[in-house]
């Protein structure tokens, strides 16, 4: 094919979603070679598309560019790289979904009622497993024959015996974030532990005007972005509060996050790992409650159909 136009770098998660097989689905046509799959495709693990094996490259960056017609189209897979700018998809949501306990979710339904905790919480927070998933951490592995490792004291070369694995740590602490999923899965009660009730969000782009909108008359001097979660060891063209390790993708996260214009306080990675839960809570700040009004007109809620709900929050 004939590049039209700068290929542009983008990463699996912003050209895929997954559905509750863990199978890529397409977010937008996209056209492979000769052939356009439309939105919402589902692509099967083990088959090629046009000589792509897309289902086996979660971890990797896409160059694409866009048509004369104004397709997207997939020019080639590449585990790491660079392009001249970056590819973000900001497509609208269908749908956005919620998980809790019934009476958080009636009154968020009814009141617009919602509490916006901090980053920070998530981490430290006894949760089930599918929140304490440690949203500020993004890990990478390095293959040991890539590293090169000196002896500050002789000059010497240090042999490493395995893989090296490094984090990196988001560190304002007074950033906030609200999450959703964007595909209704019963499992998904299960995962997140007590819930009992699921509520809907039938327009996500008026939803996200509303509470962007009621955030920003509370706390002014923050500003707010929405959008889908990454997962893999790219970070997310939004950053690393919206990337996540892979083994997260059947949450298929959608997130609001806040940071300040001017964050107040940073936090020491060596405190986040060796602090017990109480001093880590001296200095997460409290959540900021939010009361959009009904929301009746743009939600439903719907009640879980099987299986016990938890006692979780």
């Amino acid at each position: 094919d004939k590049i039209m136009g700068s290929l542009q770098i983008s990463n699996f998660c912003e050209l895929f979603g997954f559905n509750s097989k863990k199978r890529p689905v397409s977010r937008l046509p996209i056209k492979i070679k000769s052939t356009i799959y439309p939105a919402g495709f589902e692509f099967i693990p083990g088959v090629k598309y046009q000589s792509f094996d897309i289902s086996n490259h979660l971890d990797d960056l896409a160059l694409v560019y866009f048509d004369e017609n104004g397709n997207l189209v997939l020019h080639m897979f590449v585990p790491d790289g660079k392009a001249e700018k970056e590819f973000v998809n900001r497509q609208p949501e269908n749908k956005l979904y919620r998980y809790s306990k019934s009476k958080y979710i009636k009154d968020a339904y009814e009141n617009g009622h919602f509490y916006i905790c901090p980053a920070l919480e998530y981490i430290k927070k006894e949760y089930d497993e599918a929140r304490k998933d440690n949203e500020l951490i993004h890990q990478k592995n390095i293959s040991s024959n890539k590293i090169m490792i000196i002896s500050a004291q002789n000059n010497s070369d240090i042999k490493t015996i395995g893989d090296i694995t490094y984090s990196t740590i988001y560190l304002p602490v007074d950033s906030y974030i609200l999450c959703f999923s964007y595909d209704y899965d019963e499992g998904l009660y299960h995962e997140f532990e007590g819930s009992e009730s699921c509520l809907i969000i039938n327009d996500p782009v008026e939803f996200a005007r509303r509470i962007h909108h009621a955030f920003s008359i509370k706390m002014p001097d923050y500003i707010g972005v929405d959008g889908r979660v990454t997962y893999g060891r790219h970070q997310s063209c939004l950053g690393l509060l919206f990337s996540k390790s892979k083994k997260y993708i059947y949450q298929r996260e959608y997130r609001f996050a806040w940071i300040a214009n001017n964050p107040k306080q940073r936090l020491n990675p060596k405190d986040l790992i060796e602090n017990d839960i109480d001093e880590i809570r001296k200095i997460i700040p409290e959540p900021v409650e939010l009361k959009l009004g009904s929301i009746e007109d743009i939600s439903d809620m719907v009640e879980r159909k099987s299986g016990k709900s938890g006692t979780g929050r």
